[in-house]
């Protein structure tokens, strides 16, 4: 069964030489002076978990970002194929994604869903404040 081991928001994520995953300034609250609020750049990071069993298999994962009344904000979605198993391990698989030029209309509270054959299997909560975000 896949399980998320890590889901963030970040300013950048990437790959490393020999395939480590980067992750740089993670956070989960935005602040902005007027709305609604355009924010250029920022990553979505994923580390998913998959039993050994699995390997091979496609798995179809949907990210879906929310707004407070439950409208969907952004979708990305896809299909891939399950890395194998290391020594009967189960096997993870880091991914990111970039958003570019995300419109929030207004402050409030946001979430992001991680759905997996459509089912929910995790979420990660972004809060946009009025004024500087605090530290």
């Amino acid at each position: 069964m896949v399980k998320v081991l890590l889901l963030k928001f970040c300013d950048y994520a990437g790959r490393m030489d020999g395939g480590k995953g980067c992750l740089i300034g993670m956070f989960d609250t935005i602040g902005g002076s007027q709305y609604p609020l355009v924010h250029p750049t920022f990553f979505i990071c994923v580390e998913f978990e998959f039993d050994p069993f699995e390997a091979g298999s496609v798995s179809r994962i949907k990210l879906v970002l929310m707004d407070e009344d439950g409208h969907e904000m952004m979708g990305i979605e896809g299909e891939f194929s399950v890395p194998k198993s290391v020594d009967g391990r189960p096997a993870t698989m880091f991914e990111t994604f970039r958003v570019d030029g995300m419109t929030f209309p207004k402050p409030g509270n946001y979430r992001l869903d991680v759905l997996h054959n459509g089912e929910p299997i995790a979420d990660a909560r972004l809060t946009l404040v009025q004024g500087p975000s605090p530290n």
